[in-house]
């Protein structure tokens, strides 16, 4: 079973067809790329992938715990609690805050605290941000960030810019 195809995806805008029949299919494990010469419809198919467009027409299918999930036309953020992710080409970190912080930020789309907790800063908002923290903090020694964590983002050389970028990404549960 795959954990993602896509299959016959086609979007229009208007009279113009930017993406047209297209397919494809990815295993566990598997690193595959995605080559064409500009205007070939790239962006426009990730786009497709990750919710930023809902297809013309077309499926997109995605394994989740065994499950199969149909997630086209999902919102972009929702695709991105299944599990898809993406980065851009350019990078796009909010550049006066610390590496850690710009972690946590992706994080908070998963945290289990209400907003009142957060206001009255209860005891379940401050175990959820210890635990934000600790599982930011293991991504960084993944990809060898950690003694960078308090620095500011736009002080990181682009490589490491890159990383970051990577790691906000990645989507935590």
């Amino acid at each position: 079973m795959s954990l993602l195809t896509a299959d016959k995806l086609t979007k229009s805008f208007g009279g113009l067809t930017a993406v047209s029949n297209a397919g494809m299919s990815i295993e566990k494990g598997e690193l595959v790329g995605l080559i064409g010469p500009n205007g070939a419809g790239k962006t426009t198919f990730f786009n497709l992938l990750t919710g930023v467009y809902a297809p013309t027409s077309g499926s997109i299918r995605l394994e989740v715990d065994g499950m199969v999930k149909d997630i086209a036309g999902l919102k972009p953020y929702n695709i991105t609690k299944s599990g898809i992710a993406r980065t851009f080409q350019n990078i796009r970190l909010f550049k006066d805050l610390t590496v850690l912080d710009n972690i946590r930020i992706a994080m908070h789309q998963n945290v289990k605290y209400s907003l009142p907790s957060a206001f009255f800063r209860s005891n379940k908002y401050y175990n959820e941000e210890e635990r934000l923290v600790k599982e930011a903090e293991e991504l960084l020694d993944i990809f060898n960030l950690t003694g960078k964590k308090n620095e500011l983002a736009k002080n990181l050389p682009y490589g490491e810019q890159r990383h970051l970028e990577i790691v906000r990404a990645i989507p935590v549960q």
